[in-house]
């Protein structure tokens, strides 16, 4: 039978109710009348078309129930409205609503993104679709699955909740919920966030990936900018020789901003930061971190800057000031300044006494592995062991100036230098005093970082729980012992 613009008989209506838009029939090879569980029924087989204000429905079978305002589609269900189009086997729709409820291999395509789940619900009006029991979410530059989603094709936005996962071309991102925004690809992450990316690897940088933990993230992918609060932890890694991933710097803070061009790799980190480096470790309440990546004519550079009640422990030497900045060349530590308030505690590996220097400010040099020369200045004050031809303790020396240069060879101090009204007194090993040290000075080594005290960072371990239980996962956490 081939029915043309039929208007679907409507149930009469309460006064109060507003007017409901009318559904007509554009096609179907059958229409039969009748009684179904206590109910007046019209069955609608075959091809069936149906149109609602600007929506489209169609299905192979149609079942209207004549009394109240629900349809039943079944098998090969499309509701197109719009440029949205929504397929599923079953759908039930209320034309009062417009709301489709539908179920079975559960599709919705609006020109560009596709999501697919076993269930969902799809509001007209709105342009709103829900989708539960495991939805996946697909355009052409992005993945996102979760256990249930909401997408808004007008405003492009996708609410995913239940372990979430999102991948794009060079992030991946876990947690809990993530709020997505295709237009700018820009996306919101909360609770237990994961975030896995791959730094760019066009120069002559060996591969590397930044891992970042925390409660809440916002990434930016095609700026390639992040954030992290809420014990936040950022992990670099970096590919050795072998293609294992090898830690290269940890760092927690209460938050943690990262960005990554091809020219520049930095980081700013606030509330109580925590760093560790294979070269040096720190604690500040600010820090920014730049590493400028090496070139075929340059060497790869790392640039630390550090403020608020800063500390930084480079090697056996302990730093403190207002502000401490290090300079690295290629993983090797090069030179350091501190400004205002410098102080140096330096550790004699032979007889573990502590060498004090302090002045207004201080460089410092790096030569290889094993050379550091120290120079403070304006207004020096140093207190300097000393050791005989055994290296044994053979009393001490405290010294003042306006400038000091401290040398320092294999951890072992070698050479004190003062200029400008230098004074001195020098002690013998039995009349040092029971507390010679320079005053301000505040020797802690157990407050220095370590990474293995950074990654039992709770969401850092329950990644690592996955890790091993699902070894097979791309978006894995890479170790040292991969």
């Amino acid at each position: 039978m081939m029915l043309a613009m039929l208007h679907v008989a409507q149930a009469q209506e309460a006064p109060s109710r507003p007017a409901v838009r009318e559904v007509h029939i554009l096609h179907a090879d059958s229409l039969v009348g009748g009684m179904m569980q206590g109910e007046r029924v019209r069955r609608l087989e075959g091809n069936v078309r149906l149109r609602q204000d600007s929506t489209f429905l169609q299905a192979h079978r149609v079942l209207q129930y004549l009394d109240r305002d629900d349809i039943s589609f079944f098998g090969n269900v499309s509701i197109i409205d719009q440029g949205d189009t929504l397929r599923a086997d079953t759908v039930h729709y209320n034309r009062v609503s417009k709301v489709g409820r539908a179920g079975g291999r559960v599709e919705l395509f609006d020109g560009e993104v596709l999501v697919m789940a076993p269930s969902g619900i799809y509001y007209v009006d709105e342009k709103r679709s829900q989708f539960m029991q495991g939805v996946t979410l697909l355009d052409s530059t992005s993945t996102l699955t979760s256990e249930v989603g909401t997408y808004w094709t007008e405003e492009e936005r996708a609410l995913f909740v239940g372990d979430v996962s999102l991948f794009q071309e060079r992030t991946v991102l876990e947690a809990d919920t993530v709020n997505y925004y295709r237009a700018t690809r820009i996306s919101e992450a909360f609770g237990r966030v994961y975030m896995d990316q791959q730094n760019r690897d066009n120069l002559a940088d060996p591969p590397s990936r930044t891992l970042l933990f925390g409660d809440y993230a916002y990434n930016e992918e095609e700026t390639n900018r992040s954030r992290v609060e809420g014990q936040a932890l950022l992990l670099q890694v970096q590919a050795d020789s072998t293609g294992a991933w090898a830690d290269t710097l940890v760092v927690q803070a209460h938050r943690l901003w990262a960005s990554d061009t091809d020219s520049l790799q930095q980081l700013q980190a606030v509330g109580a930061v925590q760093i560790w480096k294979s070269a040096y470790a720190a604690v500040a309440d600010s820090v920014i971190y730049h590493h400028v990546p090496s070139t075929d004519s340059t060497d790869a550079r790392d640039i630390l800057s550090l403020f608020q009640e800063p500390v930084a422990w480079l090697e056996e030497a302990q730093l403190s000031g207002d502000s401490i900045r290090v300079w690295a060349r290629n993983e090797s530590l090069d030179s350091v300044f501190v400004k205002a308030r410098a102080f140096v505690v330096q550790r004699d590996t032979l007889t573990s006494r502590l060498q004090q220097l302090k002045g207004q400010t201080l460089h410092g040099l790096f030569e290889g592995d094993s050379v550091q020369t120290f120079r403070v200045g304006p207004t020096a004050e140093a207190i300097y062991y000393l050791k005989d031809e055994a290296d044994q303790p053979d009393g001490g020396v405290r010294l003042s100036g306006d400038a000091l240069l401290f040398v320092v060879k294999n951890d072992a101090p070698q050479r004190m230098e003062v200029t400008g009204d230098p004074q001195g007194t020098y002690y013998d090993e039995t009349q040092l005093p029971a507390s010679f040290q320079l005053e301000g000075m505040r020797w802690k080594p157990e407050e220095r970082p370590a990474k293995e005290d950074l990654l039992t960072h709770p969401i850092f371990q329950h990644r690592m729980t996955e890790y091993k239980e699902n070894q097979h996962t791309s978006a894995q956490v890479p170790t040292s012992q991969e």
